[in-house]
């Protein structure tokens, strides 16, 4: 018997459990399904507080002599029965007289075994299963009524080699309304780590590099000639990621693309603008204000854009919220990397879903752009601050404003190491994308996610961030990444 009470005590302690599903009054089983002895699903909802309404899948198994509840999520009962049940296309009815649906690509459930697996943290749950020699992740969706279409996703690209292989899902189907909440989903196991480690270890190997005073050409060729053993694979890694979009289209069956709103898209960047312009970010306030000003410039001339471009520009799926870690890959034999995308979020299947518009594979290139930027200015700061022994908030808003109340040696020592980084970063982003980001669309899509970034730094108290991004912000009149430390305006 699953009491409440139990469920509270599991709940409130889980690691996952955000603040205010913590602070509920109580937690009631909503549905309830059992899969084995040894594995029951259920759906939880919050009652009371903040949280209220909100609902939770939670896979739970009885504690010994049957006080108690653990969560099954990893133990090799639960991540055996779920794959025994995809590989049957099992159909369970809930007591409530809903249903989780199992599908699968054909697998065989034979030897089931968990291997070692690094979780780390996150919002889902993943374990690492062996079955028949094979390794698959299995990850389960926690928040319910969150939407996620990650399984639908593998499916569709299954056999691109774009994506890890899909083995198979299971779907909970809400007997209230009949919708569907994936729950989760076995995928093969796509050894290699984010393109985030090889950069992170060519940038840092750069520094020693960095030694004496240089004349700024000099430096920009002892940077580029440093990046050269990455060159070859950084410009597959840029083919690889758009013969993914190409699989993705053709996998959501887009085969014409209705013009992106950018009008609309612009309103809201310009309201957004015009409301973090009076936020209290507690960085310097000459450069914040160089920096708003290039914002509301760059509103402005992207408005004179789109008038001058009537025919519109197109739309297209991506994967949705990329980051540097999602592109794995793995050196081969030869040097070249084989590569997976993981963690799609796109946000619209079909023609006919809400935001099927609303979405570019734009916006992927301009998230790795971000991605490294934030990359290249915390590495930076962390260099420059242990060449000069000071904290690397004050050398990121010393990049910030100038540093021109800096003594000389020190503000030599800052501009050389981000001077290098905005030389680095330049390079590794025309060797992944190609041309610089001149295009009304790709501008557009770019200041949306800083400022949506900007935002989330404001709001949850990060200066440190929200000086990187409006560094950026400044550049925005010159069309190319930073190159130089801005003087003080």
């Amino acid at each position: 018997m699953i009491r409440n009470d139990d469920l509270g005590a599991l709940l409130r302690t889980a690691p996952w459990m955000p603040e205010d599903g913590r602070r509920a009054e109580r937690f009631e089983r909503d549905d309830h399904v059992e899969l084995t002895a040894a594995a029951h699903l259920l759906v939880v909802a919050a009652v009371g507080g903040p949280a209220s309404g909100q609902r939770w899948f939670v896979p739970v198994r009885q504690l010994t002599g049957g006080i108690g509840l653990e969560e099954a999520h990893g133990s090799q009962a639960f991540d055996a029965a779920a794959l025994d049940a995809v590989c049957a296309g099992d159909r369970l009815r809930t007591d409530r007289g809903g249903l989780v649906l199992f599908r699968g690509a054909g697998l065989t459930a034979r030897k089931v075994r968990p291997l070692p697996f690094e979780r780390g943290w996150s919002s889902n749950a993943l374990s690492l299963v062996e079955n028949d020699g094979t390794a698959y992740v299995h990850k389960t969706y926690r928040r319910l009524d969150e939407t996620v279409r990650e399984p639908e996703l593998l499916r569709l690209l299954n056999g691109t080699g774009r994506t890890p292989d899909w083995a198979g899902d299971y779907t909970y189907v809400d007997p209230a309304d009949g919708t569907h909440h994936p729950l989760g989903v076995f995928y093969r196991y796509a050894p290699g780590d984010g393109l985030d480690l090889p950069l992170r270890q060519s940038m840092r190997s750069l520094w020693p590099k960095l030694t004496g005073a240089r004349a700024p050409h000099v430096l920009d060729d002892a940077v580029r000639a440093h990046l050269r053993p990455l060159e070859r694979n950084l410009r597959e890694a840029g083919r690889f990621l758009a013969g993914f979009h190409r699989d993705l289209a053709a996998g959501l069956g887009a085969r014409t693309a209705p013009p992106y709103p950018v009008r609309e898209v612009l309103a809201r960047t310009t309201a957004r603008t015009a409301e973090l312009a009076s936020a209290d970010i507690g960085l310097p306030p000459t450069a914040r204000a160089a920096a708003f000003t290039a914002l509301a410039e760059e509103t402005a001339d992207l408005r004179s854009a789109f008038d001058a471009a009537p025919a519109g520009f197109a739309s297209g799926p991506c994967h949705g919220d990329l980051h540097l870690s999602h592109l794995l890959c793995r050196p081969r034999d030869d040097g070249s990397w084989s590569m997976n995308v993981i963690d799609l979020s796109t946000p619209a299947l079909d023609p006919h879903d809400a935001g099927w518009a609303a979405q570019s594979p734009v916006q992927d290139l301009v998230a790795v752009q971000r991605a490294l930027e934030y990359f290249t200015a915390d590495e930076a700061a962390f260099e420059s601050a242990r060449r000069l022994g000071i904290d690397s908030f004050d050398t990121m808003r010393g990049a910030l404003d100038g540093a021109d109340d800096w003594p000389p040696e020190p503000r030599a020592v800052l501009r050389q190491v981000f001077h290098a980084a905005d030389v680095w970063r330049a390079r590794v982003l025309r060797l992944l994308l190609g041309t610089a980001a001149t295009d009304p669309l790709r501008r557009l899509l770019y200041l949306g996610r800083l400022l949506h970034e900007l935002a989330y730094n404001i709001d949850h108290a990060r200066p440190y961030h929200a000086a990187i991004d409006l560094r950026h912000a400044r550049t925005l009149g010159a069309r190319t990444p930073a190159s130089t430390i801005p003087a003080r305006t």
